[in-house]
């Protein structure tokens, strides 16, 4: 505690005024004494944490200026993720000071002890209490709805002033107030109800204990190496569990915080959520209610307390306000989705035959198309003796749909958004298209490359084949394809490229007394038969089709701080060159019917219009209208897959693949019509 006022009393730059001092003070005294009773995470311990993630992690080896940089900014972003808080010349004297230091201080606490880190709380503390203490007269301020303005999100810079803070906080709080407004339908009632919830919020403040601030440290570190490596303390460890269970119970959606947003990051294959249509990646949720309870904002609420918020049992119902990007600027809508058991069973493979109709083609051709929404195993199942009879595999299953796929002349394995999973069942898969080979190599820093290949010569499908991804096709299923590019067994169609996520992540727990939280760590990398990482830059299509997918920030590339692509040494293994000598060919033919296609014709519209209105993406109105929300639930949906008709991307694939097979027989191309059953 003297360590904190000390800094009051020295620096008046930081806390110039004796009232906020003293209000520091008292708050920062509260938090203390509230850690009496908490596991005490202290700031001896951090070195020893953040040397165990420094032996482990692919890259960085040592905690240097350079990460002492990033860790910093970091812990910005953790105090006050939308920037509503800090000024800019907090921010620029805190730079200034620890940069280069907060490695220093760590790695010295009996000297440091770990002021860099009470600085900044104290700073943040003061200018929590200052909002705080005006913020009831914000909200009961006359606020007028029907002028044009408009709030901004995902801001790039601190306010400058105390007075450009204040604008921010009157625009945050109107758009709070109308979203209240527009559930209870009274605005008193709605400022009674924001009142009382940023009174909840000031008494969480008042209960953070050092154990909190520490833990805030350990995972801007962790985050500072890549954005996959992390801290979990005891109850986020609990979440990560749950989510990666074979079942879980709620909408089945991955989230992430992001500038005071709780964003979709994606949907789990299976859940309410993706078999919905309602919710898609990067939607930010700003409202939760239950289905008789009233909308609870969630902007800048704590990322566990949103998980509980939205988790609940099968069959009951969550009602999600989101933003969403449209082609005309971001647009908010209220959906509902009824929760449910999200089990292995709703992951499976599936199949379907489609015929297409070559012009002066004699015969029609069949070709399958094997959707794989992720890469599951059944580990409970597994056994040292009994490895994988009647355990629930997706080979197994893509094995089995290729079996009862009778008399077809091509393949398509549509691996759109499909996020990865089971590196064992990449590799195996794989195995099902190619004779015998490499799949994947890892590679560990200091370490020998170890590959991983498919020994068994058998193949179950030696017909021409087709891979289908997307931007949100992750992992597992960027090993596959990349495999099956690098052996050039099939043509890969469909978005720019991969997710990009190409790295492999540890979790070791912590003794359970010492606080039972876990350290992930990032200590691996993949890299494709030919050499190339699947990191960042994921894999890249064949043939390119244009998406409005392929214009937004998804991507391993896009998140902050991630590891580089990089290519070691292609290792010797045979090709089938069953593509390379078309691909000119048929990206023409391609090209030429996507310029002439109506469907692209309106996607490449989107695409336009979406680019056009740039400015509108980051910033939502202000001015109250007739809200345009979807209360439609998922049981009255028919949307878990695309109809072929409604699927211009599958379509062209299908063209693609028909004149693939020509360009195989020696035939010229001529027009292809798809024929749906």
């Amino acid at each position: 505690f003297r360590d904190f006022t000390a800094t009051c009393r020295k620096e008046g730059q930081l806390l110039p005024q004796t009232r906020d001092c003293a209000m520091t003070r008292l708050l920062l005294l509260v938090i203390l004494l509230g850690a009496q009773n908490a596991w005490a995470l202290d700031c001896s311990q951090l070195k020893g944490i953040v040397a165990r993630y420094l032996k482990e992690h692919i890259k960085f080896k040592v905690f240097d200026d350079a990460l002492s940089q990033r860790t910093l900014e970091n812990l910005f972003r953790f105090w006050d993720p939308s920037k509503n808080y800090l000024l800019q010349k907090d921010v620029d004297i805190l730079r200034k000071r620890y940069s280069n230091r907060l490695d220093d201080q760590i790695n010295n606490y009996r000297s440091s002890k770990c002021k860099a880190l009470k600085d900044i709380v104290n700073i943040y503390s003061l200018r929590f209490q200052k909002i705080n203490s005006k913020i009831v007269k914000i909200i009961t301020a006359k606020h007028d709805f029907t002028i044009d303005e408009y709030l901004v999100f995902n801001r790039d810079s601190y306010a400058k002033d105390h007075q450009e803070l204040a604008e921010r906080w009157r625009k945050r709080v109107k758009f709070q107030l109308l979203q209240l407004k527009t559930s209870l339908g009274d605005l008193k009632k709605a400022q009674q109800k924001l009142n009382k919830r940023y009174q909840l919020i000031a008494k969480r403040h008042n209960e953070l204990t050092t154990k909190d601030v520490y833990t805030r440290f350990l995972r801007a570190f962790a985050m500072a190496l890549d954005p996959h490596s992390d801290y979990l303390p005891s109850e986020q460890l609990e979440d990560f569990q749950i989510r990666n269970r074979l079942s879980l119970e709620g909408i089945g959606a991955v989230l992430r915080s992001e500038e005071g947003f709780t964003t979709i990051q994606s949907l789990v294959p299976g859940g309410a959520a993706e078999k919905s249509g309602l919710l898609q990646a990067n939607d930010k949720i700003i409202n939760v209610a239950q289905a008789k309870g009233e909308a609870i904002d969630i902007i800048d609420m704590d990322l566990r307390e949103v998980v509980k918020l939205i988790r609940g049992k099968p069959g009951t119902k969550v009602h999600l306000t989101i933003l969403r990007e449209h082609e005309k600027g971001t647009q908010r809508s209220t959906i509902t989705i009824v929760r449910e058991k999200i089990m292995l069973k709703d992951q499976e493979a599936s199949t379907k035959i489609y015929q297409t109709q070559a012009k002066g083609s004699k015969r029609n051709y069949r070709i399958g198309v094997v959707t794989l929404p992720s890469f599951y195993r059944d580990f409970n199942c597994m056994s040292a003796r009994n490895r994988f009879i009647n355990c629930k595999s997706s080979t197994r299953d893509v094995q089995t749909k290729i079996r009862e796929l009778k008399k077809i002349d091509a393949l398509i394995l549509d691996l759109r958004r499909n996020p990865g999973g089971s590196l064992e069942e990449a590799i195996s898969l794989t195995g099902l298209f190619i004779t015998k080979g490499p799949v994947v190599q890892v590679k560990k820093t200091g370490q020998k490359t170890k590959v991983y290949a498919d020994n068994d010569s058998r193949i179950d499908y030696q017909g021409p084949l087709v891979v289908l991804i997307d931007r949100y096709s992750a992992s597992a299923s960027e090993i596959v394809a990349g495999a099956i590019q690098d052996h050039t067994r099939g043509l890969i169609v469909g978005g720019s490229h991969t997710f990009g996520k190409g790295s492999v992540q540890n979790l070791a727990v912590n003794d359970p007394y010492r606080g039972g939280g876990a350290l992930k760590v990032t200590i691996s990398k993949f890299y494709l038969p030919a050499g190339a990482s699947t990191q960042s830059s994921g894999v890249v299509a064949d043939l390119v089709l244009p998406s409005i997918i392929n214009e937004l920030e998804i991507g391993e590339k896009y998140n902050e701080y991630a590891l580089e692509w990089e290519r070691i040494k292609k290792l010797d293994y045979k090709t089938t060159n069953k593509t390379t000598p078309y691909l000119k060919q048929l990206i023409a033919a391609s090209s030429t019917r996507i310029a002439n296609d109506k469907n692209f014709k309106e996607i490449s519209e989107g695409i336009a219009k979406y680019k056009k209105e740039l400015d509108n993406r980051t910033r939502i109105t202000l001015k109250e209208k007739p809200q345009e929300t979807n209360t439609t639930t998922k049981t009255e949906q028919e949307t878990d897959q695309l109809t072929i008709d409604d699927d211009a991307h599958l379509q062209e694939t299908l063209r693609i693949t028909s004149d693939y097979l020509r360009l195989l027989a020696g035939q010229k191309l001529s027009p292809v019509k798809v024929i749906t059953n």
